[in-house]
């Protein structure tokens, strides 16, 4: 239960307009978490998109927040956040509200900084111990190229157990999906990490983003065309034989995800073991495998799209103990000898905000041998 003073947090939220589409049904925010101004900030300015000085943005916004310097902070705030925040003394009224119940931020827990999917903005996140508050809290800040607030986000970080598959330690020896450095959009254990950690049928689940200068696309970010994952090979990540596929569903225009398929075109993968691998959102027409092929790890089994509730294009993987019915427990997924920013990890989990890729391989697939299963 939540104390008292805890119980009185609200969440702040000044933002033109969310990216809260799901990934699959009641599947929270796929992608990104970011939020994105409904009249799209100019691109351009001293904070380019997920450089230090955008991260070095943040912090500033953040000390003002912590400070109750709220005029400064109201001060950098777009026209249309002013007018949703209703005026500076409206504001400066609920911030000093917050302020008394939950004091300042007494320790930093984490802190990340990722790309706007949809706009040239940088999400900077920070999850704090505060004075007076006995959860954590989460705030979150979006801003544009000129360092101005697009959306600004302030709450309690949610204690949601991990469910009887807590510490479950895969069977099958995973790779990476896809070849070359991906940035991790959602991936590990909390909400602030992960905001797949809300859905009972997705926890776990991982996305994944392929950027260029910290960007996710160029030029037109209304063109999935424009995303430079947007066709991009999918791999298998192990050994395993198909058991579903759809493929006929259109990919969306970025920012107009659809409900009428949330998975959209997708694969799964028996891996043995009552494990079977998902791959949801691909590309219209890009999947090479049909129900009962056996596939080896590395086989292309489709393309990045951007189909059914995916509000730009990405990887979303995901990890379960059946096929659909009976309705699959989502599982951890480990991945074996890749790169995490820079470093080897022999066995592990992306996290959010972590650049990503397969090891080198001397010997093929590491499940090379093996016979495909079938459950």
């Amino acid at each position: 239960m939540i104390c008292r003073p805890c119980a009185v947090i609200a969440m702040l939220l000044l933002s033109m307009e969310l990216l809260a589409q799901t990934s699959a049904p009641k599947k929270p925010s796929p992608a990104s978490s970011s939020a994105a101004s409904a009249s799209a900030p100019t691109p351009g300015g001293p904070y380019p998109v997920m450089s230090p000085a955008a991260e070095a943005r943040g912090r500033q916004l953040f000390e003002m927040w912590n400070n109750g310097q709220s005029a400064a902070l109201f001060a950098t705030f777009s026209e249309g956040m002013k007018k949703q925040a209703g005026g500076e003394a409206k504001f400066a009224a609920y911030a000093k509200k917050l302020e008394e119940q939950v004091g300042k931020e007494t320790k930093k827990e984490q802190e990340f900084i990722a790309p706007g999917m949809l706009s040239p903005v940088t999400e900077y996140g920070r999850l704090s111990q505060y004075s007076k508050a006995t959860v954590k809290v989460i705030s979150t800040f979006v801003i544009d190229e000129r360092g101005q607030v697009q959306a600004f986000m302030f709450g309690p970080q949610p204690n949601i157990p991990e469910g009887r598959y807590a510490g479950y330690q895969d069977t099958v020896k995973l790779r990476l999906p896809f070849n070359g450095e991906w940035f991790v959009l959602q991936g590990g254990h909390s909400i602030f990490e992960n905001v797949y950690m809300r859905a009972d049928e997705a926890r776990f689940a991982i996305d994944f983003a392929l950027l260029k200068n910290g960007r996710a696309y160029a030029g037109d970010p209304t063109s999935n065309e424009s995303f430079y994952c947007f066709g991009q090979p999918v791999l298998a990540s192990g050994d395993g034989t198909v058991v579903r596929v759809e493929s006929g569903y259109v990919d969306n225009p970025p920012g107009k995800p659809t409900e009428d398929s949330p998975r959209g075109n997708f694969v799964i993968l028996s891996q043995g073991n009552k494990e079977f691998t998902v791959l949801d959102h691909l590309k219209q027409n890009s999947i090479p495998v049909k129900k009962g092929d056996a596939v080896k790890q590395g086989d292309v089994i489709g393309a990045c799209g951007n189909s059914g509730s995916s509000p730009a294009p990405h990887v979303h993987f995901q990890m379960q103990n059946t096929a659909g019915l009976p309705t699959p427990d989502p599982l951890p997924a480990q991945f074996h000898d890749y790169i995490a920013n820079g470093k080897p990890v022999a066995v592990g989990e992306p996290v959010k905000t972590q650049t990503v890729s397969n090891a080198p391989t001397t010997g093929g697939s590491s499940t090379a041998g093996t016979t495909p299963p079938k459950n």
